[in-house]
């Protein structure tokens, strides 16, 4: 490597930047695609934290409402204590609040003005939320990865196979 830099995978810088153009984008006042942005950064870390939970290559055809209700669904099951310990079932529901608000509001757009002050609002709250569920995440996906981990975090689930 060169001087001593690290090479970032691809996703990974992908992301990076998708927060900073989403930083840029609230900055400068453009609300609407904060949360598109948001929304696709939110939909990248659900599937990928599916991905890691389920290892199954499915999952990455789930829309982002199946995403929230299938990690929904492993912390209520209890077979993974991980989820239950860094994710909270209060921080999946607001996510879930988050993205019913994200499509009332492109819906309103469609029929009726929308302030300006209540797309900085879906921006704020998506910002917040974003940052507590990057948080967690990577609580989950650092304790699932300890090679002294005694829980299988693999689960085949017979309920949703088909």
């Amino acid at each position: 490597m060169k001087s001593g830099k690290q090479k970032i995978k691809k996703g990974k810088k992908e992301g990076i930047l998708s927060v900073k153009n989403a930083g840029l984008a609230f900055k400068h006042g453009f609300y609407l695609e904060t949360t598109w942005i948001l929304s696709l950064l939110f939909e990248r870390k659900a599937k990928n934290l599916l991905k890691h939970i389920e290892n199954d290559p499915k999952t990455n055809g789930y829309s982002f409402k199946q995403s929230i209700k299938r990690i929904k669904y492993h912390h209520q099951a209890g077979r993974i204590p991980q989820l239950e310990e860094f994710l909270d079932l209060v921080l999946i529901e607001e996510m879930r609040n988050w993205k019913n608000s994200r499509n009332t509001m492109l819906k309103d757009m469609i029929t009726i003005h929308v302030s300006q002050k209540r797309m900085e609002r879906l921006a704020s709250a998506g910002i917040s939320l974003y940052k507590n569920w990057n948080k967690s995440l990577k609580n989950v996906k650092k304790k699932m990865n300890n090679p002294g981990n005694q829980y299988n975090h693999q689960v085949n689930d017979p309920v949703y196979e088909e």
